[in-house]
């Protein structure tokens, strides 16, 4: 008889596989098009709000609506991956948001583009944490953080991508062309991914243990192996993950920490990725250069995301701490600065560099604190409760704004969740030090 193959082991094994690569591709060229597709609304808003006829506040309910879907999707279709498979969930979510972006190009009213935006994120809120949970399991326990964040860098260029092309269209085409542009491509990629995308082998032999599926996959990343050994991998498998399994086995403090981190990191980094645009707009420099500055945001979270998975793999999740807390006196000095446009180009550059990329940090903590059999369901929960946050963020923005609040004080008030969540992770990393 052929002595059991470990698939967890093997896994650990190989390493950078040639086929972890692939999937890893894969991944990332979805999260690249997620990340386009999310910021287009901040990009376009400058330009939107005018062509609508609609005050800041009104258009704050375009990011609330969008982030809400966002919740709903990352609670309910990320929690369906662990049932039915990462790829057929991540498939679907790349398809839904693609659709409503198209739709969204044709609309001449605030109240469709909104519902359009609400089904938008449903798309987005299942596809982001399955194309996690897939990169995560092909990859060893060494270099897990790292892979995820990686992913986050291709979500941060789409979304930079987003205001280069947003701010070198938009004079000549309008605002539509950006959610012309982002619905074609997604459209293409999810007839791509149901082409070339592998399912997880992990959640393969949770599932179908016996399958020619898992088989194949298996030869896939170690050529010459055994073709009729047994597949093991010595994990839990529950028919249904329910949300209290977030909380037994003493995961209860680490799974509010990790929420509470990520409501308020994500609460900052929504307030800025959705109205800093506009509020340089607002400060007497001209749409297109607003927008590159923005785009600033999401090229400095690019290195960030990078540092933040090598940092996290290296020095644990404190190490995404450190960087909350040294963006607060950061984004302090972005009010003042927004006078002196080369300061404030720097100042962005660098908020981006500590909050995109310790916000992804975050996402990546979520992907590994977890075991496989619950990792979509754990990251899903947690990117769908801190989108509490996200719709908080932009709307009060909106509402901020509204009131004419002067734009230093309103960068102060985003450094308050950024101080909270760093406090938050602090805690997080003590008990996750002291479990370990």
């Amino acid at each position: 008889m052929d002595t059991q193959i470990d698939l967890a082991a093997l896994i650990e094994r190989r390493g950078m596989s040639r086929f972890s690569i692939w999937v890893m591709v894969w991944a990332s060229v979805s999260m690249f098009i997620e990340g386009f597709e999310m910021q287009i609304p901040g990009y376009a808003a400058p330009v939107m709000i005018k062509a609508l006829g609609v005050d800041k506040a009104s258009f704050g309910a375009v990011f609330g609506a969008g982030n809400f879907g966002y919740l709903l999707g990352a609670l309910s279709l990320s929690a369906l991956g662990d049932r039915f498979g990462r790829r057929a969930l991540l498939i679907a979510g790349v398809l839904i948001f693609s659709i409503c972006t198209l739709i969204t190009a044709m609309q001449t009213a605030l109240l469709p583009v909104a519902v359009l935006r609400f089904l938008a994120g449903v798309g987005l809120g299942g596809a982001v944490p399955n194309a996690i949970a897939l990169t995560a399991e092909y990859a060893p326990k060494g270099s897990r953080g790292m892979r995820i964040t990686l992913l986050y860098v291709a979500y941060t260029i789409g979304g930079a991508g987003t205001g280069l092309l947003a701010g070198s269209m938009m004079p000549a085409w309008g605002w539509p062309i950006v959610f012309w542009v982002g619905g074609i491509v997604g459209l293409v990629l999810s007839v791509l991914l149901a082409f070339f995308l592998p399912e997880s082998a992990r959640y393969l032999a949770l599932t179908q243990p016996g399958s020619a599926g898992l088989r194949d996959i298996v030869q896939r990343l170690e050529p010459g192996i055994s073709a009729t050994a047994p597949i093991v991998l010595a994990e839990e498998k529950p028919g249904r993950v329910p949300a209290a399994a977030l909380f037994q086995d003493g995961r209860a403090p680490i799974t509010l920490l990790l929420w509470l981190a990520y409501i308020t990191g994500i609460m900052a980094l929504q307030f800025m990725t959705s109205w800093l645009p506009t509020l340089i707009n607002g400060s007497g420099i001209a749409v297109s250069l607003a927008v590159y500055i923005g785009a600033l945001f999401h090229v400095g979270g690019t290195f960030g995301n990078v540092a933040a998975g090598r940092l996290l793999d290296k020095k644990g999740i404190i190490a995404i701490a450190a960087g909350f807390a040294v963006a607060v006196p950061v984004v302090a000095l972005m009010g003042p600065g927004s006078a002196v446009t080369p300061m404030l180009m720097g100042l962005v550059l660098l908020a981006g560099f500590l909050i995109v990329g310790s916000v992804n940090g975050i996402n990546a903590v979520a992907g590994t604190i977890y075991p496989s059999w619950m990792r979509a369901s754990g990251s899903g929960w947690t990117v769908g409760i801190g989108r509490v946050g996200s719709i908080i963020g932009p709307v009060v923005g909106g509402i901020l704004i509204s009131l004419g609040w002067p734009i230093g004080d309103l960068f102060l008030v985003v450094c308050v969740p950024v101080a909270i969540t760093a406090l938050a992770l602090a805690a997080l990393a003590i008990i996750a030090r002291r479990r370990a």
